[in-house]
């Protein structure tokens, strides 16, 4: 199968693993993935989906010190994901429909990370969001 005829396969897949794992920020399910682990701890790791024109994640609260972002890109455009935070900044290489990349951020307890796409008109389009980190 040519890579072109697997594009459509794979940001089904991405699309559906951000739709099932997930929520929109500030209404994330507490039932799925790696938010939280069973004692209510904050997410070390987090899954984040970008599409057009919001950025979704598996958690609303990180945990201070080293956190995993899984980035995938379930859009039918190119996006990327800049994330800053006291400890600095990172982002991921523009990815194209159905690409993952994965951050691995130091976080700081009690901070506020500022999460948005840098793509030319997508943070003034709504992809942009914010996630607290556990203090």
């Amino acid at each position: 199968m040519s890579r072109s005829a697997w594009r459509p396969a794979l940001a089904g897949l991405a699309l559906s693993l951000v739709a099932t794992g997930c929520g929109v920020p500030g209404n994330a399910d507490q039932s799925t993935g790696p938010k939280a682990e069973a004692s209510g701890s904050p997410a070390t790791q987090l899954r984040v989906g970008l599409s057009e024109w919001t950025i979704a994640t598996s958690a609303d609260v990180v945990a201070a010190g080293d956190v995993e972002l899984v980035v995938t890109n379930a859009g039918g455009t190119e996006h990327d994901l800049v994330v800053q935070g006291e400890g600095g900044r990172w982002e991921t290489d523009d990815l194209d429909p159905g690409q993952q990349d994965v951050l691995r951020i130091h976080t700081s307890a009690g901070e506020t990370l500022r999460l948005w796409c840098s793509e030319p008109g997508h943070e003034a389009q709504g992809m942009k969001t914010q996630l607290d980190v556990a203090p």
